[in-house]
């Protein structure tokens, strides 16, 4: 029986804003979850992976402890919202009021990639409910394989026998609402982490962010993900990239936040090579780290994907007031300005 736990690219320019630095109620907490345990395909850096980032991070003042839950203690409810599903228990686990970051490290699924083979989105047959684009396959002859904008999910194991998956795309999920940000998700005010990290397999599908991930936006400032750039690539089961990200905070309190994952894969290790050339980084094939931003306008979208640094992160006055906008920042493992992984 776990205890109870109630305490704790593209590169877009930056317009000029000025907002809050520092606040009274400033939110501190690191909350970790991960899982090795899986009876749907062992992995066995998780645990390591998100350790080696808040240690990396505590290891200078500015961020404190919060939760650190694995394996079977690692529970669906702990990532849904209480306002958008029965059972969601978000609010005492991963988007908790005084926490400013969350990172996930485990299974996602990837039934968003297909074998279908195409030229253009045109040519990718419709499936209902979905959104479609042709990603680049192969380059001699160029091809592409279709993929769909099919619901992301982090994948958990709380019995040890049957995987759980968690939608992050549509309905469950809503980070970040608080106090500040107001209830404009339809969630309440009683989150408010502002960092969410989703370590996992198909994180995202490229060019398909806006169904992937706006609806898990409800006041968190910035969604980190990676986003595997072929189809049968995938996300390294690692050890060191969560440290890698941390290593940026460390060496300059000062720097962006979503930049510093988007450039931190450069210091990945692992993984294999990309059909384009380049990869591995902490990727199996092609691939990136990408970093996501929803506001209320284009000026605060930016701001957040560009210019937030580690100090404003934690300044419930910078949380996101509405989802009009996104901006996004990433780094291939592969010059993909070269090789486009769209087909249009």
């Amino acid at each position: 029986m776990r205890l109870p736990r109630t305490t704790v690219g593209r590169f877009i320019v930056a317009a000029t804003l000025c907002l809050s630095l520092f606040s009274a109620h400033a939110q501190t907490g690191i909350t970790i979850e991960a899982v090795n345990r899986y009876s749907c395909g062992t992995l066995f850096n998780n645990i390591a992976n998100v350790d080696n980032f808040r240690n990396r991070m505590l290891s200078i003042p500015g961020y404190t402890a919060g939760l650190r839950y694995t394996d079977g203690l690692v529970w669906p409810t702990d990532f849904t919202d209480p306002q958008r599903v029965s059972g969601g228990s978000d609010t005492l686990y991963f988007d908790r009021s005084g926490d400013a970051i969350s990172y996930f490290s485990g299974h996602g699924t990837c039934d968003d990639h297909s074998n279908t083979p195409c030229t253009s989105r045109a040519s990718c047959p419709d499936v209902a409910g979905t959104d479609k684009r042709c990603l680049r396959f192969s380059e001699n002859p160029l091809a592409g394989r279709c993929v769909y904008s099919r619901p992301r999910s982090i994948v958990v194991d709380r019995t040890g026998s049957a995987c759980q998956s968690v939608n992050y795309s549509s309905g469950p999920v809503a980070w970040g609402e608080s106090p500040t940000a107001g209830g404009w998700a339809g969630a309440g005010t009683n989150g408010g982490i502002n960092l969410v990290v989703i370590d996992n397999s198909c994180g995202i599908t490229p060019d398909l962010f806006f169904p992937n991930v706006l609806g898990s936006f409800a006041g968190v400032s910035t969604v980190a993900l990676i986003m595997p750039t072929r189809v049968g690539d995938d996300t390294a089961d690692v050890a060191n990239r969560g440290q890698a990200f941390a290593d940026r905070y460390v060496a300059n309190p000062n720097s962006a936040v979503a930049p510093s994952w988007a450039e931190s894969i450069n210091s990945v290790t692992g993984g294999t090579s990309c059909a384009f050339g380049g990869g591995g980084h902490g990727i199996v094939g092609c691939g990136a780290n990408i970093a996501l931003s929803v506001e209320i306008n284009q000026a605060r979208a930016e701001w957040a994907n560009r210019t937030e640094n580690w100090g404003q992160l934690r300044d419930p006055g910078n949380d996101s007031f509405g989802n009009q906008w996104m901006a996004w920042i990433f780094t291939c493992n592969y010059d993909c300005n070269s090789h486009p992984f769209i087909l249009p």
